[in-house]
């Protein structure tokens, strides 16, 4: 026990300086809220979702953005809010299941969906609107949820030949979360790499291929070491964008919060439409300019995931009782009627068009962001008032 206390000692005075580092030319006195994530700082989450508003926040909360994994990575991010490291930052939820046993189960289910506009509004909705278990577990952490997201467009990033869905029996994958299962049942091996391991985990050979949105490929420096791209398009990963210390929430006044709360829609759709739409795009055609395969998944594959899904929320619903969430199955229920809710919103919106670009249209993009915000705004964010958050 008084080794544990040293440690985390010896640890927060590390962090502190770090900090002192960071904000050097910050006076003690000025009110900072300090966001920090894992993503670099050129990477579309921060310049289109983070960034922006931290511009149209500037004069009601100073804010300061961290990127890089330089006050946390992906697996301390929940407790390094939740103790003051950061103010604010992302949250992988799968990362914090003991933690987050309720929140998880919006994550788990990501194989039901694949559209990751229609997933993004359901987990977010589902979360702030009909699961106060969820926010409890980020209340325990000493953290408030404010927005999310959600990664689509998946397939797998190899680096050994994956063209077909024979291929994939008994090669190894870097795969987190619901992609573990779906790994397993078409026959490959899942290995647990970080986001920050993985990059290297691909270059050395510790997998084959890489699980995740093709989007990836723009974001992260693997381009060189894929040499194949089987893209299904199937599961959508969702995410906390914005999680704040509860103690940095309860000390903002209340234009503060209101402005605060009134920025997530946006921080929300322009992180969705920008981070995996857009980069997505972009992937495709680095993958055109170097050579690299992209192999479009056929009916076999189609006829998997339907097979596969079927038995996804009874799963997932048994992995979150055995780590003791309380009501999973209505969790669950909830999700799956909030997911078809937004399919007919999205659908009626003419927004399912957006994953058909083939090619980077600025207006479009543009046009999809600002009316994706309408929609969380109206159907999600009016509905809670901040103040009682």
């Amino acid at each position: 026990m008084i080794n544990r206390l040293l440690k985390i000692k010896q640890f927060m005075t590390v962090t502190l300086a770090i900090l002192l580092l960071i904000f050097e030319n910050v006076s003690a006195q000025e009110s900072v809220l300090v966001y920090s994530n894992t993503s670099p700082p050129d990477n579309a989450a921060n310049v289109y979702g983070i960034v922006p508003m931290i511009e149209e926040l500037k004069n009601t909360i100073p804010m300061k953005l961290v990127p890089g994994s330089q006050l946390f990575d992906s697996r301390t991010a929940l407790a390094s809010i939740g103790g003051g490291i950061a103010d604010a930052g992302e949250v992988i939820s799968s990362y914090s299941r003991s933690d987050l046993k309720h929140a998880v189960i919006l994550n788990d289910l990501m194989y039901l969906g694949r559209n990751e506009l229609v997933v993004n509004a359901a987990a977010t909705e589902t979360l702030l609107l009909n699961c106060p278990n969820c926010l409890t577990d980020y209340a325990e952490s000493n953290t408030l949820f404010l927005s999310g997201a959600a990664a689509g467009s998946y397939g797998m990033l190899c680096k050994n030949e994956v063209t077909n869905l024979t291929q994939i029996k008994g090669k190894k994958f870097r795969a987190v979360s619901a992609s573990r299962r779906w790994v397993r049942a078409l026959g490959g091996i899942p290995v647990s790499l970080s986001i920050n391991d993985m990059v290297e985990g691909l270059s050395r050979g510790l997998v084959d291929c890489i699980v995740g949105p093709i989007a990836w490929l723009k974001s992260y420096p693997i381009a060189d070491d894929v040499n194949y791209i089987y893209a299904y398009n199937i599961g959508a990963f969702s995410f906390a964008t914005m999680v704040i210390n509860r103690d940095k929430w309860d000390g903002l006044d209340v234009s503060q919060k209101q402005a605060l709360w009134g920025a997530q829609s946006g921080v929300s759709a322009r992180t969705v439409v920008r981070l995996y739409v857009a980069e997505a795009i972009k992937a495709r055609m680095i993958a055109k300019e170097k050579g690299i395969p992209i192999n479009n998944a056929g009916p076999d594959i189609e006829e998997f995931w339907l097979d596969f899904r079927k038995d996804e929320t009874s799963t997932v619903n048994k992995v979150a009782s055995d780590l003791g969430a309380k009501n999973p199955k209505e969790i669950s229920n909830n999700f799956v009627k909030n997911i078809e809710k937004w399919e007919k919103i999205i659908s009626s919106s003419g927004l399912s068009n957006l994953l058909n670009l083939e090619e980077l249209n600025e207006e479009i993009l543009y046009k999809a962001e600002v009316e994706y915000e309408a929609l969380l705004q109206k159907n999600i964010f009016d509905k809670i008032n901040p103040e009682d958050l």
